[in-house]
C-alpha cells in the first residue's frame, strides 16, 4: 500500500496522524469503511514539556510504501464500515484504534 493508492479521506487521515506526532484523533466518523471529516473529529495533540520536538521532515512521495501500521488501521475501518472512532497516534504512526459502540451494538 502506497500513500498514491489511498483515497483521499485515507490520505488526509494519514496526513493528519503524521502532523499530529502523539496524541488522539477524537470522535472521528468513518462511512463506507473510510474517515469523513465531518463533522470534524477532536484533535488532542501530547507534548512533553522540557523537551524538543521530534518532528519529521521526511520527505514522502506518493510512492513511499506505508508503515504496516497505517495498512492496519485501514483494514480495520474498511471491516468497520460505518461508525465512530478514536485513534492514538505514537511517534506520528497510528497505535490504538477504539471503536465507540453503543451497549445494543456490541451485544448484538
Amino acid at each position: 500500500m502506497t500513500r498514491r493508492s489511498l483515497h483521499p479521506f485515507q490520505l488526509e487521515l494519514l496526513k493528519t496522524i503524521e502532523k499530529l506526532g502523539f496524541g488522539r484523533i477524537e470522535r472521528l466518523c468513518i462511512r463506507n469503511g473510510r474517515p469523513w471529516f465531518d463533522p470534524a473529529p477532536y484533535i488532542v495533540q501530547e507534548m512533553k514539556l522540557g523537551s524538543t520536538s521530534e518532528a519529521s521532515t521526511e520527505q514522502r512521495s506518493d510512492d513511499h510504501t506505508l508503515k504496516s501500521e497505517f495498512e492496519r488501521l485501514f483494514e480495520q475501518l474498511t471491516r468497520l464500515g460505518d461508525g465512530i472512532v478514536d485513534i492514538e497516534a505514537r511517534h506520528s504512526i497510528p497505535f490504538k484504534l477504539a471503536v465507540i459502540r453503543s451497549r445494543e451494538d456490541l451485544l448484538a
